[in-house]
């Protein structure tokens, strides 16, 4: 064998002949000069299918491998003309039991110490893992990006099938969703499958002899939230496929569970054939990554649908519970609060769009590079970092948003006025920005607390930062029409519009000024202003309690509200609270 290999005369022969024989990861196989195989180790038992016996002595087969290979010229070289020559590529090898796998060869000619051709080595290594991992960065590039996009769920869901299915070459996928009320599972998406498999469900149950043996692979799943697979010929499924199996080997349905808060929301199946569902089985981690986004995508578009139906119903219901609430002292608050939110949501859904196409571009960035085989492994993780930077940016509005919109349950705590104030922007920021107005903050570091609730805290602060906003564009609008009425072109410059923000502490108050330049407020009116249902609105444009609750709040933290105004200058709102101390909390 040394003579053959033409190797170091000084390795031992059993050492060498048990790293050649033994070797599992690679496939060492060597022929003679007639193109007879002399080596065919355990990798390549392993590889091919066939055992050494089966191989040893015969002649290389012409159709082992297939990809771009010439057969003749690959598998024999008769002299030195091509001592020198070395194969190495990427191609597929034809499986004992017909199937065929990747797998990356080297074929290089054996000489002996004359430089004479003794016949061929080639080494080959299965490059199936390798070759999946890819796939499924694909996968996982085109879901981050169809759960971004504005489609609906079912939409997502079956583009998402379309993805995994075309990445993975799998010949079907199919999302099964749970309808709770119902207690069973239906089939939202699907590829590969006939049309009519729309009407197949699966109830759900608890007890493993209720369950037909055509399901159980399912009912292990949901039940255990754990991935499972079946053959593909005993699930119910069966009788659905759209088209021919590929491969002569058995082929397999894996079930993936969709968890939410440790429950079952639907179920991820994929029909595979036996090499795959080896390596996803060992893999399943890549499964469960491929789960947790499509159940993430789903989370999400129902949030987004629910704040959908929420904005859009979200103005009538408050003009119809102001007026019930008008009766019920006890809920003004939260009343004047959702009227807020209603008023602000295009503001609101602005501030989701943001991120939203941040998400986009970054994508369409990754599918560009991907498509120019440019994209790296460090470009991936940069940029699925940026979009988790942007999804988390969108997780942060809509949560502060929930947030807000929760009824206040009453107990004071010590609170930074720093973060109410700072927390009325993420509601309102873009919109102010939108009208051109611009905010000035002075906030004195190191502020001492003071003994409030940070909710009911920013309402008040979103109550003035919003009435200083309509002052603002009240007269500018008063601007305009002067210049108009005047035919002054040029003699009239209206101001910038412009709020500033001021907060301090005088050792035994902190203090918080909210001042802007707006229209003002006449003298006439000026001593109104708290009283409840007082506006100067338009009729449809303010409920007349949002600057009456806000006296109320600063008065249930033993605070004082004042306001000081001037027409066409503007008004300045004081607002003070005493400093929290600690012994304060045992009054």
């Amino acid at each position: 064998m040394r003579k053959n290999l033409h190797i170091n005369e000084n390795l031992p022969e059993d050492i060498l002949e048990s790293i050649v024989i033994s070797s599992t990861e690679y496939a060492i196989i060597a022929t003679d000069i007639h193109n007879r195989i002399i080596i065919w180790n355990k990798g390549a038992e392993l590889i091919y299918g066939y055992s050494k016996e089966e191989m040893l002595g015969k002649q290389f087969p012409p159709d082992l491998h297939r990809k771009g290979l010439p057969n003749n010229e690959f598998l024999f070289v008769p002299n030195n003309e091509t001592k020198s020559r070395l194969i190495d590529q990427t191609m597929y090898a034809k499986r004992k039991d017909g199937t065929f796998i990747p797998i990356s060869i080297t074929s290089t000619p054996r000489v002996n110490k004359n430089n004479k051709t003794l016949g061929l080595l080639i080494l080959t290594r299965d490059i199936t893992r390798y070759k999946l991992l890819d796939q499924f960065n694909s996968v996982l590039i085109e879901i981050t990006h169809l759960i971004n996009s504005s489609s609906s769920i079912d939409q997502m869901c079956s583009e998402v099938c379309n993805a995994i299915s075309s990445f993975l070459g799998l010949p079907a996928v199919f999302i099964c969703l749970f309808d709770r009320p119902g207690n069973f599972f239906y089939i939202n998406a699907m590829t590969g499958l006939c049309k009519n498999c729309t009407g197949h469900t699966c109830g759900y149950h608890t007890c493993a002899k209720d369950v037909a043996e055509n399901i159980k692979g399912c009912f292990k799943t949901y039940t255990q939230l754990t991935i499972n697979h079946s053959p593909l010929s005993e699930h119910a499924i069966y009788e659905y496929m759209e088209a021919h199996l590929p491969g002569r080997g058995e082929n397999f349905i894996i079930h993936i569970p969709l968890i939410s808060d440790v429950s079952i929301m639907g179920i991820l199946h994929i029909v595979v054939s036996e090499p795959q569902k080896t390596f996803l089985l060992k893999e399943s981690q890549i499964l469960s990554l491929v789960a947790n986004e499509i159940t993430t995508g789903i989370q999400r578009k129902r949030l987004i649908e629910e704040i959908k139906e929420y904005a859009d119903n979200l103005e009538k219901m408050v003009k119809e519970r102001t007026r019930e609430l008008r009766e019920k002292d006890a809920q003004l608050v939260q009343s004047e609060k959702l009227a807020t939110l209603g008023e602000m949501a295009t503001g609101i859904a602005h501030e989701i769009n943001q991120p939203l196409g941040g998400i986009s571009l970054i994508t369409q960035g990754l599918i560009l590079a991907k498509k120019r085989n440019k994209l790296t492994d460090e470009m991936l993780l940069e940029k699925l970092n940026a979009i988790i930077e942007q999804v988390d940016r969108i997780d942060k509005i809509i949560g502060h948003l929930r947030t807000f919109a929760r009824q206040s349950d009453q107990t004071k705590t010590p609170v930074n006025i720093k973060m109410p104030l700072t927390d009325v922007f993420k509601l309102i920021g873009e919109q102010l920005k939108r009208q051109q107005i611009s905010v000035d903050m002075d906030i004195e570091e190191n502020l001492p607390y003071v003994l409030a609730d940070h909710n009911r805290l920013e309402q008040v602060f979103l109550n003035l930062i919003i009435n200083a906003k309509d002052a603002l564009n009240e007269r500018e609008k008063v601007q305009q029409r002067l210049v108009s009425e005047n035919d002054a072109d040029g003699q009239i410059v209206p101001p910038d519009k412009k709020i500033t923000i001021k907060a301090f502490s005088d050792n035994k108050h902190v203090i918080i000024e909210i001042t802007d330049n707006g229209i003002g407020i006449s003298k006439s009116i000026i001593n109104k202003i708290f009283e409840p249902f007082f506006t100067t609105k338009e009729v449809g444009k303010g409920t007349g309690i949002g600057l009456s609750i806000s006296y109320g709040i600063v008065k249930e933290f033993n605070g004082t509200i004042e306001v000081e105004s001037e027409e066409m200058k503007g008004s300045k709102f004081i607002i003070k609270f005493p400093i929290y101390k600690e012994n304060s909390m045992q009054k």
